[in-house]
């Protein structure tokens, strides 16, 4: 599984860098305005699998937690409620999975090693003459 590092900016003292999965950068994004969240194209790979959407959406709403006026989970402002937010979650996820399947099918090919002639010092007959 593949996370992309994330700079987020939350005001000009305090900025994060961290890698999230992709699919968790719109609700950056939504908590800390657009423009204060950079993806930096930077891919960690971590071990596990993809989760389940459904048990997804239950993390994110843990951890993001809700708006404080109107209760509404940040994650279901985003992704939607009920089975919207699961099918549209279910998505990016697939769309994560494509994108780290092509990403190792275009993985550079390792060089061959090739081994190079040992060097030889001229002999002395050529300096000779």
């Amino acid at each position: 599984m593949r996370y992309e590092r994330v700079k987020i900016t939350r005001d000009g003292n305090t900025v994060h860098n961290r890698a999230v999965p992709p699919w968790e950068i719109p609700i950056l994004e939504f908590l800390f305005d657009p423009g204060n969240v950079e993806p930096l194209e930077d891919f960690v790979e971590v071990e596990g699998e993809y989760p389940e959407p459904a048990a997804e959406i239950s993390r994110l709403v843990k951890a993001y937690g809700s708006d404080p006026k109107s209760g509404i989970a940040h994650a279901n402002s985003v992704y939607g409620n009920g089975r919207r937010g699961v099918t549209e979650l279910r998505k990016l996820i697939e769309a994560a999975k494509a994108e780290e399947a092509a990403a190792t099918k275009k993985a550079p090919k390792v060089a061959k090693h090739v081994r190079r002639a040992a060097y030889e010092p001229a002999s002395d007959e050529a300096l000779m003459s």
